[in-house]
């Protein structure tokens, strides 16, 4: 683990869990506002795409494949049961009063395309407390970042070869994990730190916390560290094990 990681995770964990709780509620509407921002900023990218062509829609890097998807008036629709089903929710739909109620939220902006509900993707980003919407016009590609509910942006410094640091305090998760990796708005990596002498006495460590309840992409390598004198936040002989869901050779470019 990088030392710049090291001394994040030491301020981290320093934080009260009060602190983190009594925040909760700004945080939930900064998410708001952000997704909402990124959606108007990604609104002049979506100018330079093909309007008559099936933008690629992915979550956590997995593609929701659609025919239904479609802009309408530089607005991006994503078929409603794809990404529902995606999440593994359910959602109800009103043909009369025209929308629908996905996940305890109602969406109203919503367009009927073959029969079926299509809807504004912030909106449907926002009822699954999605962290980010970036959009890649170049490849004509939405790419909604949906992290375990509480988790959250520990530094918007990148790590070169690792990304940005995200996880959720309030829970615990810290310093065993679990701590996802995010770059340019996509999940990179979901890492764990196992202590030394956890492995020499035999302690198990079950039911960890990790994509549980949202999409998880394949993992394309791994990498076991071995800390052999610790490091701020975690100064125990120790293992940082990452699982990257991109290949060597993009997780060398970050930067």
């Amino acid at each position: 683990m990088k030392k710049i990681w090291a001394v994040l995770l030491c301020a981290i964990i320093a934080t009260t869990t009060s602190v983190v709780f009594a925040h909760s509620g700004d945080l939930a509407q900064q998410k708001q506002q952000t997704l909402s921002s990124q959606h108007q900023k990604s609104s002049g990218a979506q100018e330079t795409a093909n309007p008559g062509s099936i933008p690629t829609v992915l979550v956590n890097g997995i593609v929701i494949k659609s025919e239904l998807n479609h802009f309408k008036d530089e607005v991006l629709y994503v078929s409603v049961e794809e990404f529902a089903s995606l999440l593994d929710k359910s959602y109800d739909f009103s043909m009369q009063e025209k929308q629908v109620t996905f996940n305890g939220k109602i969406i109203n902006s919503i367009r009927i395309k073959s029969g079926e509900p299509t809807a504004n993707i912030t909106d449907l980003a926002t009822a699954v407390g999605a962290q980010k919407i970036t959009w890649d016009a170049a490849n004509n590609e939405c790419y909604v970042l949906v992290l375990p509910e509480g988790t959250i942006q520990l530094d918007p410094h990148v790590v070169p070869k690792m990304g940005e640091h995200w996880a959720n305090p309030g829970a615990g998760d810290l310093p065993i994990g679990p701590i996802y990796g995010v770059y340019d708005g996509k999940l990179v990596f979901l890492e764990y730190m196992i202590a030394q002498e956890d492995f020499i006495q035999g302690k198990n460590h079950v039911n960890l916390a990790g994509m549980k309840g949202v999409p998880m992409p394949q993992v394309v390598q791994v990498d076991v560290e071995y800390q052999a004198h610790g490091h701020s936040g975690f100064e125990v002989p120790h293992y940082d094990i990452h699982n990257y869901f991109i290949s060597d050779e993009e997780q060398q470019e970050i930067e």
